[in-house]
């Protein structure tokens, strides 16, 4: 005859492992990690200024031109008085060249006579427009000096 068992027993059940918590803690580790860790600047980031065979000219200071027309007529240009238009236009491109080659905008400052002609005054303007001189002061008009 068979023995009965009088206790029953239980069934060993697999050990199982909760995988959630775990991927929890992981997470939570990344984020950490990315949140404290400062990365490195690419270096477009970075404000280098690389330097250039043509160099740093904007140091250079420009002097505004000074033009003066007397009521004969005559225009002289910095303290030299221009004979003809010619020369006269030498004398404007050559200050609109020095201008370019230092990045600066050239600043024109004209100063007229009263009783000045207009004819001679608009010859004027037409020489900086030719030579692409737009920024233009006019000063007051003086009788007499």
């Amino acid at each position: 005859m068979a023995t009965k068992k009088r206790f029953p027993t239980d069934q060993i059940e697999e050990p199982v492992l909760d995988m959630s918590s775990l991927i929890d803690v992981s997470f939570l580790l990344l984020i950490y990690f990315l949140v404290t860790s400062t990365l490195e600047p690419r270096e477009s980031d970075l404000s280098m200024e690389m330097p250039t065979d043509g160099g740093k000219a904007s140091s250079i200071q420009i002097d505004p031109l000074k033009i003066r027309l007397t009521a004969a007529g005559q225009i002289t240009i910095a303290d030299q008085v221009m004979t003809d238009d010619a020369q006269m236009e030498a004398e404007l491109d050559r200050y609109k060249q020095l201008t370019d080659a230092t990045d600066k905008q050239p600043l024109v400052i004209v100063a007229s006579d009263d009783d000045a002609k207009q004819q001679r005054f608009v010859d004027l303007m037409n020489a900086l427009a030719r030579v692409g001189i737009t920024t233009i002061t006019l000063s007051g008009f003086e009788k007499g000096k």
